[in-house]
């Protein structure tokens, strides 16, 4: 079953990489507008690209949804376990992108930061990405 939740994020890595294809072969343009990436195609590439992104967010959110456990009715249960048999709380964080700005958030300070490292690695991968087709 974990094979199948990475189905969605691979199928949405390679229309990304069919769209950067077609934007090289000239096949395709990208714009900003406002925050928001648009893409125009012309070629068959960018038509391959678009669906399948399209179909790779579609798959993400099914397939990790099809994945979760349905809730419990009724009033939670108290366990009886003791200290050795909890599970340690979970850790979550995230960055996202408003232009060029990467917005970080986490459940703990270190998690946080990990979120802000990885928001500045991408901003400044975004940025020679930006100035090499700029200068091209």
């Amino acid at each position: 079953m974990r094979l199948a939740r990475l189905l969605g994020p691979a199928i949405l890595v390679a229309g990304l990489i069919a769209l950067a294809l077609a934007v090289m072969r000239g096949e395709a343009n990208v714009y900003l507008i406002l925050v928001i990436p648009a893409v125009v195609g012309t070629g068959p590439l960018a038509v391959l690209g678009i669906l399948l992104v399209f179909l790779g967010f579609f798959l993400t959110v099914f397939l990790g949804l099809a994945g979760a456990a349905p809730p419990m009715p009724g009033p939670p249960q108290v366990s009886e376990a003791g200290p050795r048999d909890a599970k340690p709380p979970s850790r979550w964080g995230g960055v996202v992108f408003l232009g060029p700005i990467p917005l970080v958030f986490g459940s703990d300070p270190q998690m946080t930061r990990t979120m802000l490292i990885l928001g500045v690695i991408l901003f400044l991968a975004l940025l020679a990405v930006t100035l090499v087709v700029l200068l091209a």
